[in-house]
């Protein structure tokens, strides 16, 4: 008698990417493996290999990745894909409309520069790989550019709990640009009546920067400042800068600048056996073909940035009052000191040297203060813990509160004249061949030759004999006004006799004799 063998046919179910990252943080709760298989109904070697692709499960998770997939599969070529990703985040990004034959046609031009002959778009191939990269048509309403609320909600529900969970608030870090016209001065000024008021154009000599800072606000990274000479003069004779500072023709971010910066500051954190994440917005220059080790890069999902991103919640803003409030100082202090002279404003400004303006940049940065910082976060949703945030609500700087407005200047446009530029573009969008090359790994930014500032004035160096004059007229300045702390210029005082002690080297007393 022959044995009847049941030949039922068994079904592999697999976890999408959703439930996997439940299936860890189940693992992290130390639930065992036995009851999540049952939970979900798979078997125990399932939840045995998510748990040991824990890293890259993670990574895809908070990279946005769909989290209905269920396996990662490519289409005819990975690295198409890929190249028609990104280029479809930075169409986006400008809102631009795009349409199902215009992506294939753009992935058959990127195959063609990626050397496959053979490739061919197919509208199968196009809505298998919409339905892998979460993509989907959507009818455009209004005109105005308006945020992702949904990717903006998902993000902070289902990303963002995650890496609250993995990193400390001291170790989550935010990088964003930001345009700066360094010479820009207020359009508007009040005058007598019948007097007609003569404009000026806004300077419009720009610079970009990035300025990054984490979670609880006890961190902020040194700026990075771009702009568009190499070797300005105001630089001859100046050993160290007070920001960092990089140029190209443009004064842009590229991809270039920004992978050296990520590796300064990954190395900086290796050196203290720090682990930390830098959220940044998923713009054409940021680059993610860098080899970290102790830094995390995170992007945020496109067109969410005036929604989850901490450094556009207020700290742009606020470092910007402070910096057009040292460069009107500086305009008032020049021009008192040469009443004699018909000179006009915008004459003083241009004035101004690169160098001056990133002495003002560090000391801008310098007056965020940790409160404001903390507080931008947590207005971009990154929520900390009710102790440490009890009393503090000022998610905007105060006028009065170290922040020069000069007299008879109204608040509306002191606001005005700080947010001029800030529409101000700080990167290219990469093109075509530059997401080709990228892709193959070929590193094709042009190294910056530019030319000395022809506008800057060269710096020239002072000895520490005038140093100490200008001490000393500072001194008498002080008590003539009625100081009543001198600890700042004691301290002042100390570090230039200190340099140049460094640097000189320190003469003994019986040096005097001997000359003597």
């Amino acid at each position: 008698m022959r044995k009847i063998v049941n030949m039922s046919k068994r079904v592999c179910k697999t976890l999408n990417l959703s439930q996997r990252v439940d299936v860890l943080e189940r693992l992290q709760r130390k639930e065992s493996q036995t009851s999540i298989a049952s939970l979900y109904g798979v078997n125990q070697s399932q939840i045995s290999r998510i748990q040991k692709n824990r890293d890259n499960i993670i990574d895809e998770w908070q990279r946005n990745s769909n989290p209905d997939r269920k396996r990662k599969r490519v289409g005819k070529s990975e690295d198409v894909e890929e190249g028609l990703l990104r280029w479809f985040s930075q169409a986006r990004a400008h809102q631009l409309p795009i349409s199902g034959p215009l992506l294939m046609q753009k992935a058959e031009k990127l195959a063609q520069g990626l050397g496959f002959t053979d490739f061919k778009a197919t509208s199968g191939w196009l809505e298998r790989w919409k339905t892998r990269n979460s993509i989907q048509f959507k009818k455009q309403h209004g005109e105005k550019q308006d945020a992702d609320d949904y990717g903006a909600e998902r993000w902070t529900q289902e990303i963002l709990p995650g890496i609250l969970k993995e990193y400390r608030p001291q170790d989550i870090f935010n990088a964003d640009e930001t345009g700066l016209y360094w010479r820009a001065i207020p359009d508007g000024t009040l005058t007598f009546k019948g007097v007609e008021a003569p404009g000026s154009k806004i300077a419009k000599d720009r610079m970009t920067l990035l300025l990054a800072c984490n979670m609880d606000g006890s961190e902020k990274i040194d700026p990075l400042t771009i702009g568009k000479s190499k070797n300005p003069r105001c630089f001859k004779n100046v050993k160290t800068l007070p920001v960092d500072y990089k140029a190209n023709k443009n004064a842009w971010m590229t991809a270039d600048i920004w992978k050296e910066w990520l590796q300064h500051i990954d190395n900086k954190m290796r050196s203290k056996g720090r682990r930390i994440v830098m959220l940044c917005d998923n713009c054409a220059a940021h680059a993610n073909d860098v080899k970290l080790t102790n830094v995390k890069l995170v992007f945020l999902p496109p067109n969410t940035t005036s929604l989850i991103q901490p450094m556009d919640q207020g700290i742009i803003a606020n470092f910007k009052k402070q910096y057009r409030s040292l460069v009107l100082q500086r305009l008032v202090a020049d021009i008192d000191t040469d009443m004699s002279s018909a000179v006009r404003a915008a004459e003083v400004a241009k004035k101004l040297t690169l160098l001056d303006s990133l002495h003002m940049q560090r000391e801008a940065w310098n007056k965020i203060t940790k409160s404001t910082m903390s507080n931008c976060y947590r207005k971009a949703s990154f929520l900390l813990p009710i102790e440490e945030i009890e009393g503090e609500n000022d998610n905007e700087v105060s006028l009065e509160n170290g922040v020069y407005v000069p007299p008879g200047m109204a608040t509306e446009e002191f606001e005005r004249y700080a947010a001029v530029d800030n529409d101000l573009a700080t990167e290219a969008d990469i093109s075509e061949s530059a997401i080709v090359s990228a892709i193959q790994l070929c590193d094709n930014q042009p190294s910056d030759n530019s030319e000395d500032d022809d506008d800057d004035v060269a710096t020239q160096p002072a000895s520490f004999a005038v140093a100490k004059q200008s001490l000393e007229n500072i001194r008498r300045f002080l008590e003539q006004k009625g100081c009543e702390s001198y600890e700042s210029f004691y301290q002042l005082e100390a570090t230039v006799v200190k340099l140049h002690r460094d640097t000189a080297g320190q003469s003994s007393i019986y040096d005097f004799f001997s000359r003597a």
